[in-house]
């Protein structure tokens, strides 16, 4: 197999900066070709990082769940953040998991039921302001075993 960067001449970046617009960062490009200094690349990350990080931080803290499960039911019971507009909260079920959108700073999170469950059967209430509870009825396990044959 053949190396790319040792298959002819690169593509001048400005001809592929024409082609593909502005949306790259190509300063990014232009600093690659810059040898024996790699401090441009460390900075270049930790920006990325620093701006990224504080919606992931946002959105993990205001989001606080508790899952119980008796015979017949799976509850959730889930401590919003104050900020988060139960107006914009959705969720979606299905038998093995609630995924929730509308967090704050756009996030999403996926909660993993302890059981199956039927995931038309779930009821959700506000309590106590900030506590979102969620019923859910729990689905049976499959007991019966089954004898496989192998086909000739």
């Amino acid at each position: 197999m053949t190396d790319f960067f040792n298959n002819g001449p690169l593509p001048d970046w400005k001809e592929v900066q024409k082609w593909l617009g502005k949306d790259i960062p190509w300063n990014l490009v232009e600093n690659w070709n810059r040898r024996g200094d790699a401090s441009w690349l460390n900075d270049y990350v930790k920006k990325m990082m620093q701006n990224t990080m504080p919606s992931m931080v946002h959105s993990r803290r205001s989001f606080n769940v508790e899952t119980k499960q008796d015979a017949k039911t799976v509850s959730l019971s889930i401590r919003l953040d104050p900020d988060t507009d139960i107006r914009k909260l959705q969720m979606f079920a299905t038998s093995e998991r609630l995924k929730f959108t509308g967090l704050p700073g756009d996030g999403k999170r996926v909660v993993r039921f302890p059981s199956l469950v039927y995931p038309r059967s779930g009821k959700a209430e506000m309590k106590n302001d900030r506590t979102l509870v969620i019923r859910f009825k729990r689905r049976p396990r499959e007991k019966s075993e089954y004898e496989l044959f192998i086909q000739p």
